[in-house]
């Protein structure tokens, strides 16, 4: 129900710790007009395989799922594999809540099928490229229903709308309580999502406790991954859901 694969390691065998490990789960979003294989695949290349194989090593699993087509208006209105709809690439544009909310709502569902399967949400972590930066941060502090009891969260090369429904959602959720940890990166030559729109997302976060780092951390890139950026992004979520016991 749009899972476009389930990738727990395959291109090496899990160690008797991985087995023995708790089970965790990685949701990994891609981008606007991709889809679930094409980001696994894309994270196997840049990690020379070494993305799957560190998270089967501490028990967890990877989940890819597919954006469903919905006419996109940056497509001239015709259909397109994307998470939400855009007005305008700006930084000031509009968010539109309507097909963002169906996205929520799919990766929940997702979310809940993988906490039937025994996994924990505390062990469940939620990041994407791109558009599916974007919803992770949705999903891991704004209106997700599991929002503030997930493990991590991570955004590649993403931004936050200026009037985004997470600023006060987020703010009113974690005004008592914790958020979960965040991992954020961005291309220094970016040209499709500017740098200075992650910045100003990275600075709003905080100012509404969710715990982005305290500098966003640059690479030299454009809208794409670069091997050292997915070498700290493996490493957090190996942190974060590694077996604590």
């Amino acid at each position: 129900d749009g899972v476009a694969a389930l990738f727990s390691g395959a291109c090496g065998a899990a160690s008797e710790g991985a087995m023995a490990a708790a089970p965790a789960a990685v949701i990994f979003l891609h981008g606007s007009g991709d889809n679930g294989d094409g980001v696994r695949d894309w994270l196997h290349s840049v990690s020379g395989g070494q993305f799957e194989r560190r998270l089967a090593a501490v028990g967890a699993k990877a989940v890819y799922p597919d954006a469903r087509a919905i006419p996109y208006t940056l497509n001239g209105g015709r259909p397109q594999a994307v998470w939400f709809d855009r007005q305008r690439m700006a930084y000031d544009a509009p968010e539109d809540r309507e097909t963002l909310g169906r996205s929520i709502a799919q990766i929940d569902d997702i979310i809940d099928q993988l906490v039937g399967e025994g996994i924990p949400l505390g062990r469940i972590a939620v990041g994407g490229m791109s558009m599916g930066g974007c919803l992770a941060l949705h999903l891991a502090y704004g209106t997700g229903r599991h929002a503030g009891q997930l493990a991590c969260a991570a955004s590649l090369s993403t931004f936050l709308q200026q009037e985004s429904a997470l600023d006060q959602a987020a703010s009113e959720r974690f005004k008592d309580a914790a958020a979960p940890p965040l991992y954020m990166a961005h291309g220094a030559m970016d040209r499709m999502i500017n740098p200075a729109w992650a910045e100003a997302t990275r600075k709003r976060l905080l100012d509404v406790g969710v715990p982005a780092p305290a500098e966003l951390p640059l690479f030299p890139m454009a809208h794409e991954m670069h091997p050292q950026e997915v070498e700290q992004l493996t490493a957090f979520l190996v942190e974060h859901l590694g077996d604590k016991s």
